[in-house]
């Protein structure tokens, strides 16, 4: 073999090396490419992507919904508590409608509770002695002598009245303005306020701090609303109870004795 030929040969190796190299490298490169397109394809979209923060920000909308809904599920709290708070309102309700229901005992007993609180609503915060006391300064308290009576013991009922206001004011503790009420069941037994009239006002001026008493001795025997003069004793033995009926009377408990 001549040398020319031996080096031929040696190119034409070395070239086809060299177009096989080519070829693997292109084969390898062009996915590379393909990426680098698409990578170009996300750098030429640089414009798009500046045009989408718009659709980032109704994007951001809805995530401003969630919030939304839940702060949707805070005020369905919020109406939870407000039933809540309706539900208690509601208690409260019932809980009035139970002091109605006081105020109805206080009725059948006098109705001197709803008396009191009217009273205290009614009058003023007394200026001078002559003025008269409001019915939530006084405190009155109703006490009877004895719990069990023989068959002649007459009942004695004391009414003690204190003024925790600092004003000198006045209180008629007359038989009409306190009216001392007796039942015995659904039996209205006798009144201290059967037969008063204005002649028997009784108005004490109650300095603060100083106790007012007055006893009211009870003879037994029935009164009437039209002060009829039939002599009727009260029936016996039997319980009976005693009442204060007047605007005073919202501390004054009912007492409970026996006659024999």
């Amino acid at each position: 073999m001549s040398p020319e030929t031996y080096w031929r040969r040696r190119v034409f190796v070395l070239v086809g090396l060299f177009v096989v190299v080519a070829l693997i490298t292109y084969a390898c490169t062009r996915p590379s490419a393909g990426n680098g397109d698409e990578a170009s394809g996300t750098s030429e979209n640089p414009t798009p992507e500046e045009s989408s923060p718009p659709s980032v920000s109704p994007s951001a909308s809805p995530e401003d919904s969630p919030s939304a809904s839940a702060g949707a599920d805070e005020d369905g709290g919020g109406d939870e508590g407000e039933d809540a708070d309706d539900e208690s309102d509601g208690g409260s309700d019932g809980g009035s409608g139970d002091g109605g229901g006081s105020g109805d005992s206080g009725d059948e007993s006098g109705g001197g509770s709803d008396g009191g609180s009217g009273g205290s609503d009614e009058h003023p915060a007394p200026e001078e002695p002559g003025d008269p006391c409001r019915p939530s300064d006084v405190v009155v308290t109703l006490d009877t002598d004895k719990s069990d009576y023989a068959w002649d013991g007459q009942p004695e009922f004391e009414l003690t009245l204190v003024n925790t206001e600092d004003q000198t004011c006045t209180v008629d503790a007359g038989p009409a303005s306190m009216e001392l009420r007796v039942t015995s069941g659904d039996d209205r037994v006798f009144s201290t306020a059967d037969c008063a009239d204005g002649s028997d006002s009784d108005e004490q001026k109650l300095q603060r701090g100083v106790p007012y008493s007055t006893t009211v001795t009870w003879d037994r025997k029935r009164s009437w609303k039209d002060c009829s003069d039939r002599n009727v004793n009260a029936k016996r033995p039997g319980t009976y109870v005693v009442r204060l009926h007047s605007d005073y009377d919202q501390s004054a408990e009912p007492q409970v004795f026996r006659l024999n």
